[in-house]
């Protein structure tokens, strides 16, 4: 070994120290966060809500026979959308109502990403029909109207819900904005930092409600089998 290698090991020997020195307390920071992380998800809960490793419990599993069986049997819960003057004149055969609605990933990340943020326990579904005029001289964005062919057709409303401890136990109160207004418990769920939300559907695209078309089958619907025209049928 020559002699300048032979001067450079004690500086060699320095250098690794210093850098063991870093490596071990960033190691054990690592080491410490992720003991912290793995604890704070055993405690969140039983089902993982992260975009990876996410499961459905079993128990609310439904077969594909009994969810076409239950899809069919609200078809006359659903009924149909009023006609309009014309259209009785005019004896217009009546039009279905919707049956079902189609929403966004990325819709429904933003309101659970919200509800993250504010602490809200879940979503409440409220089943809604449009109205069956609309005033299309005027632009409203708090209150926009979905395309003509939708109008009078029965749709989705979706609202933030905050858990609120009663006489009868944790309920799952509703909480947006304009509930300070109200005289209730659910008053206290929600504050200026903690608007919740109230989400309508307004389809864009084809197939995001259905019916319309009379045929829900053609635009990716499955369980709507009766909506089949009789001459055509399933692909094997």
């Amino acid at each position: 070994m020559k002699f300048a290698e032979r001067n450079n090991l004690p500086r060699l020997a320095q250098k690794n120290t210093r850098i063991m020195k870093l490596k071990f307390p960033i190691l054990f920071s690592a080491l410490v966060a992720l003991s912290v992380t793995a604890c704070k998800q055993k405690e969140t809960a039983a089902v993982e809500t992260t975009s990876k490793g996410v499961t459905i419990p079993d128990s609310v599993l439904v077969d594909v026979t009994t969810a076409r069986e239950y899809v069919k049997n609200y078809a006359s819960h659903a009924g149909y959308v009023d006609q309009t003057e014309e259209e009785i004149r005019a004896r217009v055969p009546k039009k279905p109502d919707t049956r079902c609605v189609w929403f966004s990933k990325d819709r429904l990340k933003q309101m659970l990403n919200q509800l993250e943020k504010e602490d809200g326990d879940g979503v409440r579904f409220y089943m809604i029909t449009y109205n069956n005029k609309y005033d299309t001289t005027t632009t409203d964005k708090k209150r926009p109207a979905p395309p003509k062919k939708y109008w009078g057709y029965n749709t989705l409303l979706m609202v933030s819900t905050r858990p609120v401890d009663t006489k009868e136990g944790i309920l799952h109160f509703d909480y947006y904005k304009d509930i300070v207004k109200q005289e209730s418990s659910a008053s206290k769920t929600v504050n200026k930092d903690n608007p919740g939300f109230i989400v309508t559907f307004v389809p864009e695209n084809r197939g995001e409600l259905c019916p319309p078309p009379s045929n829900c089958v053609s635009i990716g619907a499955t369980l709507l089998l009766d909506t089949l025209p009789k001459i055509v049928s399933l692909p094997k």
